[in-house]
């Protein structure tokens, strides 16, 4: 009876260490994983970001390309190329300060 006992004791210290050592991998598993999860998402989600603000820039010049070829033919008012170009008029002006 006491050996079964001390048997007993013995074998749920060891199931109960065997536990907190699963948990404690687990644990560490989780976080690699959570940490390489987290990573790709921030990769994807700058790219992302990175590729949205270069088209903007892009877009952005090309319109400012464009108010300087009509502004350097010089046959049209400063609101019809603000409104052609997309650009505001202030921009507009901005650029024909810049040629002269």
């Amino acid at each position: 009876m006491i050996y079964d006992d001390v048997l007993e004791e013995v074998r749920q210290k060891a199931e109960a260490k065997a536990e907190k050592r699963g948990m404690k991998i687990g644990r560490a598993e989780g976080r690699v994983e959570g940490r390489a999860e987290g990573r790709a998402e921030g990769i994807v989600e700058g790219r992302a970001e990175g590729r949205a603000e270069g088209e903007a820039r892009g877009e952005k010049k090309a319109q400012e390309s464009f108010a300087l070829k009509m502004l350097t033919a010089g046959k049209l008012a400063l609101e019809e190329i603000a409104e052609y170009s997309g650009l505001s008029l202030a921009k507009v002006r901005s650029l024909k300060k810049r040629l002269a």
